[in-house]
């Protein structure tokens, strides 16, 4: 099953293009961003085959369990994934990594587990404020409206 309003992102991707910026996954419901935005329900299992590569942002709620949506998104390999708690207003930046009993087991057979960083104040403030970012060539994200 694909997510809702997903389609649009699926159907660009089976013609060879990309989205040029991050991609929201709400599971709050819907939001006021100018980016494209997916709609999910937590738990739900959805075919996320189409993150692969992009930028990613994950929309949460306080009280809901997320992990699981957000492990099935990263399994997908996007470039970059991120949790934003839309209640909370704190951000993260998510990295699969394998489990630390499965590192002597072939990769195939890892159980990856997620890890999380969390952002820093100026950039929590920055993504409630609806500042600007790109990336750079190597990643690196710089302000496009100072």
């Amino acid at each position: 099953m694909i997510a809702a309003n997903a389609q649009p992102i699926v159907d660009a991707r089976l013609r060879g293009m990309k989205p040029e910026g991050m991609i929201l996954v709400s599971l709050v419901g819907p939001m006021g961003a100018g980016n494209h935005t997916v709609h999910a329900s937590a738990g739900q299992a959805y075919d996320w085959r189409w993150t692969r590569g992009l930028d990613v942002c994950v929309y949460v709620g306080a009280r809901m369990d997320w992990a699981t949506t957000v492990k099935a998104i990263a399994l997908h390999r996007p470039e970059h994934l991120n949790v934003w708690n839309a209640v909370e207003k704190w951000g993260a930046g998510v990295f699969l990594i394998p489990a630390a009993e499965d590192i002597a087991q072939p990769v195939a057979r890892w159980a990856y587990e997620l890890d999380f960083l969390p952002w820093l104040d100026f950039q929590n403030m920055d993504f409630i404020a609806g500042r600007t970012y790109a990336r750079a060539p190597g990643g690196m994200p710089y302000a496009i409206n100072p």
